[in-house]
């Protein structure tokens, strides 16, 4: 129980953090658009019109800010939304998946944060599309096996075709299910723990022990 409250208060803290960061952010350049009088406003506030010439000067670095800006409370944010995705995974899998998923996510954040700031120099579409495509490149490389043994995992966490101390055959190896994971199923021979990729556990035909002691 207070292994299960840690985890909701983890998520609520890494929530808030989030929410904390992007509102501090918004902040930020709504001061920056007041001060040089930039949209929504018309004009700088009236107790910086005598140094108007002045703000003028700097209004070109502007640009340079505000993707500054960006790019570190957005980073912060992804920070606090990766420990919320490892948090919220670790309740549901084993370490070595939260981490991988975790990694996923940030490099996935940091993609997009990219994306954002080229934007805000006017990056032209084709080095737009040539830095997306390379970024999903690598996201997907990285990504592809681990979502295929994470999604066989749901699969077998729902369909459920074997259950806790069931005593299954799979790949030759012959065993008692101690725990079924997102990324692999334990297997408990005796002697040793085995562990299987959930997703070679759907691609192969299995045997399971019946109470009767009769294989299926």
């Amino acid at each position: 129980m207070n292994s299960i409250n840690e985890k909701i208060r983890s998520i609520r803290r890494g929530s808030f953090k989030t929410i904390f960061y992007i509102a501090i952010l918004i902040i930020f350049l709504s001061i920056i658009n007041f001060v040089f009088g930039e949209a929504p406003f018309k004009e700088p506030p009236l107790f910086l019109q005598p140094y108007k010439e002045n703000l003028m000067v700097l209004k070109p670095l502007l640009t340079y800010v505000r993707a500054a800006l960006v790019f570190i409370f957005g980073y912060y944010a992804l920070n606090a939304v990766c420990m919320v995705v490892y948090t919220y995974t670790l309740g549901i899998s084993d370490h070595p998946t939260a981490a991988m998923i975790k990694s996923i996510t940030k490099i996935s954040g940091i993609a997009l944060l990219l994306g954002l700031v080229g934007s805000m120099f006017n990056v032209s579409p084709a080095a737009a599309l040539t830095m997306g495509s390379f970024g999903g490149m690598v996201i997907g490389f990285a990504s592809q096996t681990v979502l295929t043994h994470v999604i066989a995992g749901i699969f077998l966490l729902i369909t459920r075709p074997f259950s806790y101390g069931d005593i299954i055959t799979i790949s030759g190896h012959t065993g008692r299910v101690k725990e079924i994971r997102l990324m692999h199923i334990v297997l408990d021979t005796g002697d040793e723990e085995i562990l299987i990729p959930s997703g070679t556990v759907i691609a192969k035909v299995f045997k399971k022990k019946k109470v009767s002691n009769v294989q299926e």
